[in-house]
């Protein structure tokens, strides 16, 4: 596959998983809510994901390493996506419901470990901006917001449901175009022959106090959202602020990461990863700040506009941070080590994000301004010190 067509085939693909993910994320607790379930079985229900990302992510991204090739790991797991998606549409009650969001995870949640190891190391193979590529996705994000927050106006949570029905059939169809043999390989040259990686030697990684520590730190500011990924589309109508604004909240933040992405070489070349996660960090702390207090409409839009750092900056430092520390062989694989801790952490303050808005409203958000800085202390004790540089990595990275 040529310079081009790789880079429209990521892009694409981005388009499509990024149209499904901003569906889901801000409309799905609202189509859950339609169906007349407490704020704390919501809260389970979308605890599932990070649960099943702790266990399964890992393994899956595991074999999709061990395939002929990434890109046919992400047409499998897409087309089932896709197909388990539809369950939703046969489900009612919790259990069922919850069932239907564990098959689906376990399928989903993999896709983007190993489509971030396609991008990365084809970006590098290809000399492309990989910000470039990803900042698709994250325009498809503020669509999907958009689309969400029309559909939820017109026809409530079971319309939204279909659009993310249809989202992810496109996400299949777009899986079509990835490349089938792996890019930017080890070996060199234009077919890459890989060694199939070991699940012992992948999960060493995490004896390695500085890669251990950069998975905590990034994965608690990422967690950090998990009251305004709940319940942020909740309290905002609960405000009587409307669906369609809404969608336009969600949309604006993105927006701004998306100028972050643009420009994400420049920046990581000009502050590095310890910047980065400095910004993601402290911005964290102060924007769940923020959001404890009810606001005026025009107020939330600077306040979403803070996404760029708490999760654009977090994600771009850890992803330059993992294909620095990685070998090619095992790309996925660390991808899949990283999802799976932030998983865990992001399950955990999701669990414990119902219980907080029950009681607190919007004054759930202060523990998760706490969670951020947490994160951030974590982050600043184990960059501290110089890492060494791989041989397979010499050159690359803040």
């Amino acid at each position: 596959m040529d310079r081009t067509r790789f880079a429209f085939s990521l892009s694409l693909y981005y388009t499509t998983l990024f149209l499904l993910l901003g569906l889901q994320l801000p409309y799905l607790p609202l189509w859950l809510e339609s169906r007349s379930l407490t704020p704390t079985e919501i809260s389970l229900i979308l605890a599932i994901p990070m649960i099943v990302r702790l266990g399964a992510t890992p393994v899956m991204a595991y074999f999709a390493d061990r395939m002929p090739s990434r890109g046919f790991a992400v047409l499998v797991y897409s087309a089932a996506t896709a197909v388990l998606y539809l369950g939703y549409q046969a489900s009612a009650g919790f259990w069922s419901i919850a069932l239907v969001t564990a098959l689906v995870s376990l399928v989903l949640n993999p896709l983007m470990p190993i489509t971030e190891a396609v991008a990365l190391r084809g970006a590098r193979f290809y000399d492309l901006d990989y910000g470039r590529m990803r900042l698709w996705g994250s325009l498809a994000f503020i669509v999907a917001n958009l689309i969400g927050g029309a559909v939820i106006a017109e026809r409530g949570g079971p319309g939204a449901l279909v659009a993310m029905n249809v989202a992810a059939i496109l996400l299949a169809l777009a899986a079509l175009g990835l490349p089938r043999r792996d890019e930017g390989g080890e070996g060199g040259g234009d077919r890459v022959s890989r060694p199939k990686p070991r699940m012992a030697e992948l999960f060493a990684f995490l004896r390695r106090p500085t890669f251990a520590g950069v998975m905590v730190g990034s994965g608690l500011i990422q967690a950090s959202h998990a009251v305004f990924y709940v319940f942020g589309s909740i309290a905002w109508i609960e405000q009587g602020i409307s669906p369609t604004t809404v969608g336009m909240l969600w949309g604006f933040g993105v927006l701004v990461e998306v100028g972050l992405f643009s420009v994400s070489g420049r920046v990581t070349g000009l502050i590095g990863i310890r910047g980065l996660f400095a910004a993601a960090a402290g911005l964290a702390v102060l924007r769940w700040l923020l959001m404890t207090v009810h606001w005026p409409v025009a107020a939330y839009f600077p306040i979403q506009a803070l996404h760029a750092a708490t999760f654009g900056a977090t994600h771009l430092a850890a992803m330059a941070y993992l294909t620095d520390a990685a070998p090619e062989r095992q790309a996925s694989g660390a991808q899949g080590l990283y999802f799976m801790i932030y998983g865990l952490l992001v399950g955990v303050a999701t669990l414990i994000a119902g219980p907080l808005f029950r009681s607190y409203g919007t004054g759930a958000y202060a523990a998760m301004a706490l969670i951020a800085a947490i994160g951030g202390i974590v982050l600043w004790m184990s960059l501290r010190t110089p890492r060494v540089a791989h041989p397979h990595n010499a050159g690359s990275g803040g």
